[in-house]
């Protein structure tokens, strides 16, 4: 079977940087063949996606000592804008990769620049506007998008473009468990029959591999294993988690959040959510749970104070919010982002963790003990100078956390903390919110990892149509996996299962 894309990448290298970030990486990919790749944080990964793009070093400030071949040519001696041609490619921060304001342009900007006539470009958008379930929003805004939401859009328009080789950087690490499952049934699909060459960086729920062929292990910028499928599952063994032991203390008469009939429509009509009657008491771990668009990120903005309630009210320690006291309030939340570039500001690791601690009343001795403490919990130390966005997005999440912890905050609001974690740093992240929990701050966590739900929080509701339409103890989830096929978070059959 002829090579479709040829690596013999004896370095890559950052400014200022003595050791490569690639390094001793020679393979070969068959045209047709469905690719895994999977590592740690910082391992090579979505870099070695940048360099199969011509992205590093062309736009990317390294220096490559090797070649790079896509389809027998030499992507060094390709520009950058005519890639398109060879391969569709999807970041891990979908966000970062959208260039129109509308949702229908959107999906239509990659394929209109392949000289296409208007019918062909207009029936390829609605093909995949049909797979991936998005012509509800199809007249939206980009910005007032979910980050499941973005990552449909950006995808699908990707895929219209049908190009013969495509690279994705975990597609589904923001999408609910059954879009996610029919993703990669549909990625399978064009896999066996298109022949599409396809490389996709796995994610930690591992569902990728049943389509796939091959799976590439990365480990500090090198190849540490190339394996079929069944021989890299006999190795690495599937991952497992265990139910947290210690029980978590609720105070049940001390409301931390509570909405009352709280709701908000956007411009333009678009629901947000219908009233939401709910509360978290203080030390409670309530995961929050439904499929993408389903009225979450809604919920978590009006608890924040970024969108007011167009009916009903929202209270937060006790005291209903207002535009007066909403930043008060909120200094006593800790907030991590569903993508940790947008609370990330600071130009070295350190900065970032301890700039909280500028406003706080300790010597410098006792701010140094805290910053390694946090460094040594989420697993940074000895990059205290190292710019955050050198770091991988697993490692950028941890910053993100060390970031809110440092701050000793009474609630902490996690959207998707652990989206573009592997399974070992998610266990870090997950179980030091549990600690916490039990430590008597309150979690409200928003994910679409339901094992993670159920092996963590004490309480999960699920928001379906844009209203809480079910509640139930999370060590009882696999008694209500009926319930979630029926809100379409999980695929039916015999089969069902968490994992």
């Amino acid at each position: 079977m002829k090579p479709i894309i040829q690596l013999d990448i004896k370095a890559l290298t950052f400014p200022d940087e003595r050791e490569p970030a690639l390094k001793n990486i020679k393979l070969n990919i068959n045209a047709g063949e469905f690719i895994v790749i999977t590592g740690g944080a910082a391992s090579g990964k979505s870099l070695l996606l940048h360099a199969i793009t011509s992205a590093a070093p062309k736009f990317y400030p390294c220096a490559l000592n090797g070649t790079v071949m896509v389809a027998d040519q030499d992507v060094s001696r390709i520009p950058l804008c005519q890639m398109a041609d060879y391969l569709g490619y999807m970041m891990q921060e979908p966000q970062n990769q959208m260039v129109n304001r509308r949702v229908t342009d959107e999906l239509a900007f990659g394929v209109s620049n392949l000289n296409l006539n208007q019918e062909e470009i207009a029936n390829r958008v609605n093909e995949i506007m049909e797979f991936l379930g998005i012509r509800a929003f199809l007249d939206r805004t980009t910005d007032a998008l979910s980050g499941g939401q973005a990552q449909k859009v950006v995808l699908g328009s990707i895929l219209a473009m049908k190009t013969p080789i495509l690279l994705l950087d975990q597609p589904t690490a923001e999408l609910d468990p059954k879009t996610s499952s029919e993703l990669y049934r549909h990625l399978g699909q064009l896999n066996r029959e298109k022949k599409v060459t396809t490389l996709v960086v796995m994610d930690k729920s591992g569902a990728v591999l049943k389509d796939a062929h091959r799976v590439l292990v990365m480990e500090a910028g090198m190849v540490k294993d190339f394996l079929p499928v069944a021989e890299y599952q006999q190795k690495y063994g599937v991952r497992k988690k265990s139910r947290q032991a210690e029980p978590i203390q609720v105070d049940e008469n001390t409301d931390v959040i509570k909405l009352t009939g709280a709701s908000h429509t956007y411009k333009g009509g678009v629901t947000g959510c219908q009233p939401l009657n709910f509360s978290l008491k203080k030390g409670d771990f309530t995961a929050v749970i439904g499929q993408n668009g389903s009225g979450k990120s809604t919920m978590l903005k009006l608890i924040e104070g970024l969108v007011k309630p167009s009916t009903g009210s929202v209270e937060l320690f006790g005291t209903p919010m207002t535009k007066k006291n909403v930043g008060e309030l909120r200094r006593q939340i800790g907030f991590l982002f569903q993508n940790p570039d947008d609370q990330i500001f600071c130009s070295s690791v350190k900065d970032e963790i301890s700039y909280v601690l500028k406003n706080k009343n300790l010597n410098e001795q006792a701010q140094e003990r805290k910053i390694q403490e946090i460094l040594a919990l989420i697993g940074l130390e000895g990059l205290e100078e190292m710019h955050p966005q050198r770091l991988s997005r697993g490692q950028r999440q941890l910053l993100a956390l060390g970031s809110v912890v440092i701050n000793d905050p009474e609630l902490i609001i996690a959207d998707e903390p652990t989206s573009g974690l592997n399974a070992s740093q998610s266990q870090v992240v997950m179980e030091k919110l549990a600690r916490l929990s039990r430590q008597g701050v309150s979690i409200l966590l928003v994910t679409h990892d339901l094992a993670e739900a159920r092996d963590f929080a004490n309480r999960v509701v699920v928001m379906h149509n844009h209203q809480l339409a079910l509640e139930f103890e999370a060590k009882k989830m696999d008694d209500y996996l009926d319930d979630l096929v029926r809100l379409e978070l999980m695929e039916g059959g015999d089969d069902k299962c968490l994992g």
